[in-house]
């Protein structure tokens, strides 16, 4: 699996608006994430430490650990409430969207997000492709991602996974078009479009856009 990863944080999909103390405490996370992930290109993966990026935060060790339960998780920007987030967004979607449609949607509302912060994302990758540990969790994250979007489309059909292959086929198929998305972006060096490819990715897998209703 490439470095390229679904899971990269991004805002939560489209629901209900976030309140003042969530919109705080996604500051934070997101504070402390790219603080980590500076100190880390500046000083080495191994050589960062928890109190460092805290205070790089603004925040105390004691406010880190009620985001990320260790250094790596907030290299990584680790965030299991995220995966949870884009599992109910898909189980959100109209009950008469196809998966696909429902999978298509949702995954577009999370490359918006990485798209309105760019540089932290390219930063990311970067220190990704120089920890293989890192690279690792990465990967991990999105296979956790996977599978979360598998179960919610079949929460949707109400079908058997053990009779019915078409549907989680077609979940990880939305994960591959969205990790090729990912690995054309980087080898590009990050310029042009993520959501063009991501875009063209659907389409060669045959996943197709939401009809459009406004005709």
């Amino acid at each position: 699996m490439t470095t390229g990863t679904a899971a990269d944080p991004g805002p939560a999909p489209a629901s209900a608006p976030p309140s003042l103390r969530d919109l705080k405490k996604e500051q934070t996370r997101v504070r402390l994430h790219t603080a980590a992930v500076l100190l880390a290109l500046d000083k080495g993966v191994h050589e960062v430490t928890v109190e460092e990026v805290a205070a790089a935060a603004g925040v105390s060790p004691r406010t880190f650990f009620n985001y990320y339960a260790t250094k790596e998780d907030a290299l990584v920007g680790a965030d299991p409430s995220r995966t949870e987030l884009l599992r109910d967004a898909v189980l959100a979607r109209p009950a008469d969207e196809p998966p696909a449609v429902a999978l298509r949607a949702t995954l577009t509302e999370h490359v918006l997000g990485l798209e309105k912060d760019p540089e932290l994302w390219r930063m990311r990758r970067e220190l990704a492709l120089r920890s293989p540990e890192l690279a690792a969790r990465i990967a991990g994250a999105g296979d956790r991602l996977e599978s979360a979007l598998v179960e919610a489309v079949y929460t949707r059909t109400g079908t058997d996974p053990a009779t019915d292959l078409a549907t989680g086929l077609t979940a990880r198929t939305a994960m591959a078009a969205l990790r090729a998305a990912f690995h054309q972006h980087r080898v590009a060096g990050f310029s042009g479009s993520l959501l063009d490819r991501l875009d063209a990715a659907f389409d060669a897998a045959g996943l197709a856009p939401a009809p459009d209703s406004s005709g």
